[in-house]
């Protein structure tokens, strides 16, 4: 009996403290910036989303492009992107079922959050066909 008491204890302070240890590494501070040119190269990790910082200091429009690895087909490779404002409000989003999503909006100054996200049906984690870059102007 005992042991199911501490079994049991243990699965509730690791259900309740996951998402304390999770937004804890999701701060602004830790995240990459992403900044106006062609991003370093991103794997999608099978839906596990990926936040990059945008820093907007005047208003303008967002331009943010996904393109997929060179050399290698994008068909079967889901990547989408959402855009959020320093509340964590949606402002944008924009979605590809062929590796290519094409993200645009008028912002005004402030700290934005991209988050990536996506699968692809070839290919595991390390695989080439999991490669993007995103193509970022404003």
């Amino acid at each position: 009996m005992k042991i199911k008491a501490i079994v049991f204890s243990a699965v509730v302070a690791s259900i309740l403290s996951t998402p304390v240890l999770a937004s804890l590494g999701n701060t602004t501070q830790n995240l990459p910036l992403l900044e106006r040119g062609v991003s370093s190269t991103q794997m999608l990790a099978q839906g596990q989303p990926k936040r990059f910082n945008i820093n907007i200091e005047q208003a303008t429009t967002l331009k943010v492009v996904s393109e997929h690895f060179p050399g290698f087909t994008s068909t079967g490779n889901r990547i989408s992107a959402v855009l959020y404002n320093e509340a964590g409000q949606q402002v944008a989003e924009a979605s590809s079922p062929r590796g290519h999503f094409e993200l645009i909006r008028q912002l005004q100054p402030g700290n934005y959050q991209l988050e990536v996200s996506g699968s692809s049906l070839g290919g595991n984690n390390q695989s080439d066909s999991n490669r993007y870059e995103l193509h970022v102007a404003y």
